[in-house]
């Protein structure tokens, strides 16, 4: 975190590496190429291909000189949107850019291959502004498309709802997509309306002021689904000294950040049953599931103590053989087994485009006897308290 940074700036960075893992987070976004010191934006959000790209800006009372308003006009909607567009244009013009995460690992992130960019600034300000400002959601830039213009406390109330980095990148869009469909109606709407729509429906095509009422039966449910606070402790979990020391294990938690709220709840249950099942020093077969939406295969296979010896062979072999079965360009392998006192956790990852192999095929055929041939699930968007 930046030293100066305010306690808007601060709350920001906070949300964000709850939304998203530390290690997609980056605040200290100072880099130093050969003609100077350069400053990103406040807050760089990254997941894989996908970057968001957020400036804070807050009011001071008591160091105010010019009216709210103007204030508003000066700050949001000209040195914020100023610092968006210089960030962009940096990570188009450096070939390298390293910052730090929020893990305080060093990461250069002109390597990123971004393909879908969200632009947002956040704001506070305690004084009353004019309508027009309270009102704004979005700037509308020739160089950088819609920027997002939030209230510190609707950004954050946004956040305690939609708590997966997927959701917050699918409302921004939703977002725009309303807008421009219902441009007179969102622009003097309450963000509260935008978020129970997306909530309730993601269809675009009518506004239902009923949805509002309907989010007092919202259920987060987040016991089914977060996964964060056992995740933060995964790097030091794993016992092999290179993927330790490497940040290589970002691939793996980059496809667990990918998932959303619904499909979450199938990664969670098999990785803490694999935990259980290696306290107990217990051998099953792998738990598993893949991911149509993002095309990824995730295994997680429990070894007793005396099978860890050739866990690597084994957790290979698994995971290569289901990726196989499923056709998916992605698979990520997880083993746990006990060792001493210590849980250890070492992992693997298989991308390439499927291709036909007639061992791994006669393999699939061996291992239907035990698994089947398994069943597409389709779990709702949200869930809604019943009466």
């Amino acid at each position: 975190m930046k030293k100066n940074q305010n306690i808007s700036e601060q709350l920001v960075t906070e949300i964000n590496s709850q939304v998203f893992f530390k290690e997609f987070t980056f605040s200290k976004n100072d880099f130093y190429p050969k003609d100077g010191k350069k400053e990103l934006a406040d807050n760089i959000l990254v997941l894989d291909n996908l970057l968001f790209i957020i400036q804070v800006k807050e009011r001071n009372i008591e160091e105010a000189k010019k009216s709210t308003n103007d204030w508003f006009k000066n700050k949001i909607l000209s040195v914020a949107k100023k610092q968006i567009k210089n960030t962009s244009n940096y990570l188009k013009k450096y070939d390298i850019i390293p910052i730090i995460n929020c893990k305080g690992q060093t990461i250069d992130v002109s390597k990123i291959q971004i393909q879908d960019i969200n632009n947002l600034i956040i704001y506070k300000c305690d004084a009353e502004l004019k309508e027009e400002y309270k009102n704004l959601k979005f700037y509308e830039s020739k160089t950088n498309g819609f920027i997002h213009i939030f209230n510190i406390t609707d950004y954050s109330n946004i956040c305690k709802l939609l708590i997966t980095p997927s959701e917050l990148d699918e409302y921004l869009k939703f977002r725009i997509k309303i807008y421009s469909k219902h441009n007179d109606f969102i622009k003097h709407c309450e963000e509260e309306y935008i978020i129970a729509h997306f909530i309730n429906s993601d269809n675009t095509d009518l506004i239902n002021p009923t949805f509002i009422l309907n989010m007092s039966k919202f259920d987060i449910d987040l016991s089914s689904f977060f996964i964060n606070n056992f995740m933060e402790y995964f790097h030091h979990k794993i016992r092999i000294t290179e993927q330790k020391k490497s940040n290589d294990y970002h691939v793996l938690i980059t496809e667990i950040a990918k998932l959303k709220r619904y499909e979450l709840p199938a990664f969670k249950e098999r990785y803490l049953s694999m935990i259980d099942l290696a306290k107990k020093n217990e051998f099953s077969m792998p738990l598993r599931f893949y991911n149509i939406r993002t095309d990824c295969a995730f295994i997680f296979l429990p070894l007793s103590k005396d099978l860890a010896f050739n866990w690597e062979k084994a957790l290979n072999n698994f995971t290569e053989v289901y990726k196989y079965k499923r056709k998916a360009t992605k698979a990520i392998g997880v083993v746990c087994f006990k060792q001493d006192d210590f849980i250890d956790i070492n992992w693997t990852m298989f991308k390439k485009k499927w291709e036909f192999n007639e061992e791994l095929e006669q393999l699939v055929k061996l291992e239907t006897d035990h698994y089947g041939n398994g069943e597409i699930f389709t779990p709702p968007r949200y869930k809604l308290k019943k009466n």
